[in-house]
């Protein structure tokens, strides 16, 4: 049986001039994720992707590494879901599996202005 790891409730205002990643950890698994206003991409990389450009976009990334006992980690597949929620409505967040050389990652954009707060309720399978 695949071991869940929550973020629940993860409340999150955007400061859009940074990109910032967090990090969790989770016995063996370490989950890296940021939240960041689509502009901050450069065009290539949104092109890339099929992302959006805007400031009025949010982009949440992410990313489920396993400790190893020689003290590295590695990246691993994971079953991400979630919601993301304000004072009105709730929504099941899409992700897109980004899968690259040595780096596994999962994306979700969503339409986002800077004077809302809104509630991301994760759930991860590794």
């Amino acid at each position: 049986m695949k071991r869940l790891l929550a973020l629940a409730a993860l409340l999150l205002s955007i400061q859009w001039q940074n990109a910032h990643a967090e990090m969790q950890q989770y016995g063996r698994y370490e989950v890296y994720y940021s939240l960041f206003a689509t502009d901050f991409l450069r065009p290539e990389i949104a092109r890339a992707y099929g992302l959006v450009r805007a400031n009025d976009r949010a982009l949440l990334n992410i990313a489920v590494r396993r400790t190893e006992p020689t003290g590295g980690s590695v990246p691993i597949k994971a079953v991400v879901e979630g919601t993301r929620s304000d004072l009105v409505h709730k929504r099941e967040l899409q992700f897109q599996e980004i899968v690259e050389e040595g780096a596994i990652y999962y994306l979700v954009e969503f339409p986002f202005r800077n004077e809302e707060t809104h509630y991301l309720e994760l759930r991860i399978h590794p």
